[in-house]
This record gives structure tokens, sequence and C-alpha cells, in this order.
């Protein structure tokens, strides 16, 4: 799973979406409402992943989908995560 984080992360450069810097929202979010997809993907949800300590698993894509427009790197970026979401032992499979 570390390995296709790192692809999400390196799609994510790509794309001009990745963040050097954690924003102040980030610090204080708790499930509201997601300010910036891609801080929050990258931030949170990504580390999250990586620890195990998702409270409520859920398939990734269809959230982040929204987001995706016609540019090449965006859609990179979600193949990415349509292939986390398939290897990721966090979700349930039904």
């Amino acid at each position: 799973m570390n390995y296709q984080i790192n692809l999400i992360k390196n799609a994510m450069i790509r794309a001009g979406v990745w963040t050097e810097e954690s924003p102040e929202w980030v610090k204080s979010y708790k499930d509201g409402p997601i300010i910036n997809i891609w801080q929050w993907l990258q931030f949170i949800h990504l580390p999250l992943r990586l620890d195990g300590t998702i409270s409520q698993p859920e398939y990734l894509a269809p959230r982040l989908s929204n987001y995706i427009d016609t540019e090449s790197e965006h859609q990179d970026i979600l193949k990415l995560v349509i292939e986390l979401d398939s290897i990721s032992p966090t979700i349930e499979k039904k």
C-alpha cells in the first residue's frame, strides 16, 4: 500500500495539486466539510490509510470523482486511487 500511495503522491505533484505545508484548516478538521479535496487527500485521508486508523472505511474513488476534471493529470490520480481502493485492507468489500 505504501507503494500505491507514493504513486498517488507523484501523480498529485505532476498535476500541481500537492501542497508542501499543511494548511491551517487541516489541523482542526473533524469529519466536517472538506475545504480542499487535494489537501484532504494528502494530509488527512492518505496518512490515515497508511496507519490503518480510518474510522469509517469507504471507497475513496467515488468521493474524489466529483473533483476530477478532464485534465489527464487528474485522471491519473483517479486511476491510482481506484487501484488503492482495490488493494486496501481497511475497506469492507461488498
